[in-house]
């Protein structure tokens, strides 16, 4: 079996405890306004083309395809979109296992959705786990729920993103109805799982559902922590590079609305931390 990665992010200190090496897989069932992996969205292969770094050598002048981008100096052109099997990258992952062990982390599992590729993304976790690496999973939750079941006992902690509560609310802004991924939350909180909740601040479109986010996580098990992240718009210069429709919103959201959603959230009983600080 092979899955398809968009890229690897290797000594990273925001997805999850410690020094972690993420994984993000391509593909996503949901289409969220603000996205900042637009290079994730797309199950396919895709050839970005970084207008500003050009130096118009004429390495990719017959046409823009992986050759190419092999031989562009400059990186202007990128593929997003590697194929591997299951075993060879976990062994390209784990040769950062020196710095897991020191830095006490492990791999995150990131998308895209990586639940969309549910046989690779469990076999990964699999081997993972029998070589005692940690695991994070990091989801939207618009999956299956066997796909949870399945990839569970490999999982040390799932990284759940929560954007709202209200039904038209989510699928104004990711085009989907969130029923799905409030049972799969429920689900995961039932079986002992440990969820740190990602929210997602995205002014003008999310922030009124902070109150209905916290009444909905106060009093459930396994929730170690509800992390409030600040809507950026840095990704504008890659949606351009794939020639999709930007659809991210002004960057409006401040410093000082993340600060209100945690203490609102913490309000509620909830170990709620500003995203954009160490923890």
């Amino acid at each position: 079996m092979k899955g398809l990665v968009s890229g690897i992010k290797r000594m990273e200190i925001h997805d999850g405890d410690g020094l972690r090496t993420t994984v993000f897989f391509k593909g996503c069932p949901l289409k969220c306004v603000w996205c900042h992996n637009p290079e994730s969205i797309s199950f396919e292969k895709q050839i970005a083309y970084f207008r500003e770094k050009c130096r118009h050598c004429g390495a990719c002048r017959e046409k823009r395809d992986e050759n190419a981008a092999a031989r562009c100096p400059v990186n202007a052109l990128t593929v997003y979109g590697r194929e591997y099997e299951p075993e060879e990258l976990v062994n390209e992952v784990t040769q950062d296992e020196p710095f897991f062990r020191a830095g006490g982390g492990g791999v995150t599992l990131s998308g895209g959705e990586c639940l969309a590729q549910p046989d690779f993304a469990v076999e990964v976790a699999r081997l993972l786990h029998e070589k005692d690496v940690s695991v994070y999973v990091d989801t939207c939750g618009f999956v299956p729920r066997r796909t949870l079941e399945r990839i569970l006992p490999f999982t040390d902690r799932f990284l759940y993103d929560i954007k709202a509560v209200d039904p038209a609310v989510h699928k104004a802004c990711t085009g989907q109805d969130n029923a799905l991924i409030l049972d799969n939350l429920r689900f995961l909180s039932d079986a002992g799982a440990d969820i740190e909740i990602r929210v997602p601040l995205v002014v003008g479109f999310n922030e009124k559902e902070i109150p209905a986010i916290g009444a909905l996580l106060k009093d459930m098990p396994g929730i170690t922590k509800v992390k409030v992240l600040r809507y950026h718009n840095l990704a504008a210069s890659r949606y351009e590079a794939l020639e999709m429709e930007n659809t991210l919103p002004p960057s409006d959201t401040a410093a000082e609305d993340v600060e209100r959603a945690v203490f609102a959230l913490a309000d509620c009983g909830l170990n709620a931390v500003n995203g954009t600080m160490a923890d």
